[in-house]
């Protein structure tokens, strides 16, 4: 059978759920039409206002989106998702088409930039509200993990497919006919989901099984979560900022994970000026810089693979530092115009693995209570990134001239590593890696198709037992809170008093039934011999496994063949 991550698989089950056929694609169109046109509107401003205006147009867009993130944010938790979804959706086509229209009419470029801006801070609405709305579309923790696995494909493909798209229209047209189209296809995102209805999600699941399926799987027990409590709307911004007041290896990544957005909002800005007037590769030649810049992400995403375990990432950090500088570099300096594309991929993923080591580091440097709030901190400083990106090329442009501008970009991350290589590297021997722990879930047919950054953040929430013979481990008919991944040793299986089969190889796990399916546990586990047991509790367990195709599939097969 085909594994539930492949491609077609995916189609499928997305095709048999009415509701996700239409989310799924209006949020593919989406992706699409919001980098398309960020590089369009980057093309007009150069041809309209001069290249020094190319950064400052970026900026007035990036910051009032920044602004406007965390309360639009907070729409799906205070109306119904499906009408907000549908209505952001047609707030961005009305604002694109008005941008294209104020293009088409030669109306003054305060006028054009202003309806760019609206446009650009009406997107922020729709990827947390699509996270939030998928859950109550689908109706099975299957349908989840298929649907979040499209979502991961569409909103990947369109930092790719968008700039590519906008090379092909500006091939023939102009920056207006980007906007136009991105607004006709936001139109048709606006129509597909404005009849969603969400009864029979997951939300009308028995407790169980939809706290399985949420996204973030923060579940402690079969019964139904607790009402929220009411929280002051800046505590988590506070705590962010308390904890890198309070921890300089924190603070350290933190700047750096930043230093790298700042790189790609300068890239933005420099892919429109190297296209234009270095390079001569026209407005498409702008577009496809800029998806190479995407398709560096999706290549380098294979190559994470290998930092499971790592316990020495700031060699890596430094490697993908070095690698986009050494791109960016040889782009500018030789200025040729077939070579630049693969370079800007070459460059593109040294920024992604860089940003892989970086969160990585990040994840093991930090406290678990309040990791959640310093990426919050780190995504909101990242859009500060952007905008002074933007506004850093025009500067260097003025003062050194573009090629000169980007040896000096190029250097810029390269050169903080060298800076801050003595207290990277000093965090790295700090940091305890769960090696042994990574190497017996990688044996587990439910773990080990995890990416990397998973499968060492479930390592690092699991535990140790040894456990005597004789010793019932799992009791049937008892509340399920724990999944087991033999060690060492053996164990029985047994149901209504009935052999079932031992267990004895290491890197069998069991006990997954009750957390899966939210029922008791259905069998009797006990060590035939003293035995060491490898414990992940159930919250971690379900947010591995059900926000991963592959290791859901794994799991979904073992609780199959174990119930017949």
């Amino acid at each position: 059978m085909e594994p539930l991550g492949g491609p077609i698989a995916v189609l499928r089950r997305v095709l048999a759920n009415r509701a996700l056929r239409r989310v799924l694609p209006a949020y593919l169109v989406f992706n699409a039409a919001e980098f398309g046109t960020w590089v369009s509107i980057l093309l007009y401003a150069y041809e309209r206002s001069g290249p020094a205006s190319v950064g400052l147009v970026a900026l007035v867009q990036l910051v009032p989106a920044a602004l406007v993130a965390p309360a639009a944010a907070a729409l799906g938790d205070r109306y119904p998702r499906e009408r907000v979804l549908a209505t952001g959706y047609l707030v961005q086509s009305i604002a694109m088409l008005a941008t294209a229209a104020a293009m088409l009419a030669a109306l003054p470029v305060v006028v054009v930039y202003a309806a760019a801006t609206v446009a650009a801070a009406s997107l922020v609405v729709t990827r947390p509200t699509q996270s939030a709305l998928l859950p109550s579309l689908a109706r099975t923790p299957d349908e989840l993990t298929a649907a979040n696995g499209a979502a991961g494909v569409a909103e990947g493909a369109g930092v790719l497919l968008g700039p590519l798209a906008a090379a092909a229209v500006l091939t023939v047209s102009t920056p207006s006919t980007v906007f136009l189209l991105a607004g006709a296809v936001l139109t048709l995102a606006a129509a597909a989901t404005l009849s969603l209805r969400t009864s029979g999600g997951l939300e009308t699941m028995p407790p169980a099984e939809a706290q399985a399926s949420g996204s973030d799987g923060a579940v402690a027990n079969d019964a139904p979560a607790p009402a929220p409590v009411p929280v002051p709307a800046d505590s988590g911004l506070l705590d962010g900022l308390r904890t890198l007041a309070a921890d300089p290896d924190a603070r350290l990544i933190v700047g750096i994970l930043t230093a790298r957005m700042l790189m790609v909002g300068a890239a933005d800005v420099l892919f429109v000026l190297l296209a234009l007037d270095l390079l001569h590769i026209g407005e498409p030649g702008a577009a496809v810089l800029a998806a190479g810049l995407g398709a560096g992400t999706i290549v380098a995403g294979a190559l994470t693979f290998a930092l499971v375990g790592r316990s020495r990432l700031a060699a890596v950090a430094a490697g993908g530092a070095v690698v986009w500088g050494v791109a960016l570099a040889i782009t500018g300096l030789t200025a040729t115009a077939w070579l630049a594309p693969l370079l800007v991929v070459i460059g593109g993923a040294g920024l992604a693995i860089l940003d892989t080591a970086g969160r990585t580091m990040l994840q093991r440097s930090v406290r678990d209570e309040v990791l959640s709030r310093v990426f919050g901190l780190q995504e909101g400083l990242a859009m500060f990134g952007l905008a002074a990106g933007s506004i850093l090329v025009p500067v260097l442009v003025a003062a050194v001239g573009l090629v000169g501008a980007v040896v000096a970009v190029a250097s810029v991350l390269p050169v903080a590593v060298i800076l801050t290589w003595n207290h990277l590297a000093a965090l790295d021997r700090r940091t305890v890696v769960p090696v042994r722990a990574i190497a017996l879930l990688r044996r587990t047919s439910l773990f080990r198709p995890l990416p990397a950054p998973q499968l060492e953040a479930v390592a690092r929430r699991t535990t140790w037992l040894t456990v005597p013979a004789d010793t019932v481990v799992i009791r049937e008919g008892e509340t399920g809170d724990r999944f087991y991944v033999l060690g060492a040793g053996a164990v029985r299986v047994e149901r209504g008093g009935r052999h079932l089969r031992d267990i004895a190889t290491p890197g069998e796990g069991f006990g997954e039934i009750a957390l899966l399916r939210g029922v008791p546990r259905t069998a009797t586990v006990t060590t035939t011999q003293e035995t060491v047991l490898l414990a992940i509790d159930r919250a971690p367990f379900l947010a591995a496994v059900t926000g991963h195709p592959d290791a859901f599939t794994a799991a979904e097969r073992e609780a199959a063949a174990r119930t017949m």
